[in-house]
């Protein structure tokens, strides 16, 4: 099994002109030394335009920057949001992050989900159809070779063939293949089932179990249909983690700290106006019941070593199998020697009891 992160980057005190971009830049920044130095895999970027609380316009200068303090540490997008960027720029970038990299880019996708980045950017209710025009840009600029031109309703490309007085075209994947990752939350969503026709990776967001299974249920089968051959060892799914020396030290951190301050006053609400509650509960409780004591309680992966390893395998076994747990990380800078602390007891005491699991 492996560890990763995901920063938003949830920064209640950016929104509120208590941090600056620079302090907010920074700790993401210390987040991925940790994840490097203590032996998580992964760590994602994701990209949001108009979220205070949620400030993150440029995944692909967070990895940039990730990649010049890490040699291990797989590092992706979560995602770039193709409405909002002309494709054959976006295309040219991923390539020259797969190469900076060294092959250790993931090049996460999405339609964009909320309404103030739409209106920024004028794109209406076309979100959806503009990723999927986007993406055959996309892919066929880093796939195909020669000539060729693609015009869509939202999107064009014209490409050249090689020209020897230029040397180009020139710009190729690291390796094989660039991976393509997608992004989803809802059940039987029309993005996962895209994300298994197009045979790319899923990233599952952070709900419930129950939704889960009927996310690699509705992308094995699209993939399936399409004629790839799915595996669970690719699959992500994502759920918040803090380990501590004890079961209690880690609801406390949770509790009151970062956490605990951004699911009880922004997450939380947003699940219910947004009518996603169901998809944290699993239709276990009612809506009215849904806090942050019972995530504490029966969501959050919290506590130590010993009981942290056993809720990731229980996990594990109530979905039959995933490749990566990754966890939403949280703005512990000022307190942030307990927060140090869970990545490090994960990587070299949870990770190692979990071993035998590999998807």
């Amino acid at each position: 099994m492996k560890f990763g992160i995901f920063s938003a980057p949830y920064s209640v005190d950016y929104a509120f002109g208590r941090r600056t971009a620079k302090q907010v830049i920074e700790w993401d920044l210390q987040m991925v030394k940790w994840a490097e130095e203590y032996g998580w895999d992964e760590a994602f970027f994701a990209e949001h335009y108009t979220l205070g609380a949620e400030p993150s316009p440029a995944p692909d200068a967070m990895i940039a920057a990730a990649s010049q303090i890490t040699e291990r540490l797989t590092l992706g997008a979560a995602a770039h949001l193709l409405p909002y960027h002309n494709p054959i720029s976006l295309a040219h970038r991923m390539l020259w992050l797969d190469n900076m990299t060294g092959g250790r880019y993931v090049a996460g996708v999405a339609p964009g989900a909320y309404p103030s980045d739409a209106q920024l950017f004028c794109t209406g209710d076309a979100n959806q159809k503009m990723m999927v025009e986007a993406l055959d840009i996309v892919q066929a600029i880093i796939k195909r070779e020669g000539a060729f031109k693609i015009e869509g309703e939202y999107f064009k490309v014209d490409m050249p063939a090689y020209d020897e007085s230029i040397a180009g075209p020139h710009l190729k994947p690291y390796g094989k293949e660039l991976p393509i990752m997608i992004t989803g939350m809802s059940e039987n969503s029309s993005t996962i089932k895209f994300a298994g026709a197009r045979g790319a990776y899923l990233l599952s967001q952070q709900v419930h179990e129950k939704t889960w299974i009927n996310h690699w249920e509705t992308y094995s089968t699209a993939a399936k249909e399409a004629g790839y051959d799915p595996q669970k060892s690719d699959w992500r799914v994502c759920r918040d983690i803090i380990v501590a020396d004890t079961d209690e030290e880690a609801k406390e951190i949770a509790r009151n700290g970062a956490l605990g301050l951004l699911w009880r006053e922004y997450n939380i609400p947003n699940f219910i106006r947004l009518g996603l509650g169901p998809l944290l509960t699993g239709g276990e409780i009612p809506l009215e019941e849904l806090t942050i004591d019972w995530m504490i309680d029966n969501f959050f992966i919290l506590g130590s070593p010993d009981t942290v390893a056993a809720r990731i395998e229980e996990l594990y076994n109530a979905v039959s199998g995933f490749g990566t747990l990754v966890s939403f990380v949280y703005e512990y800078a000022d307190t942030p020697e307990a927060y140090r602390r869970s990545f490090e007891l994960l990587g070299q005491k949870v990770a190692p009891q979990l071993a035998h699991l590999n998807g």
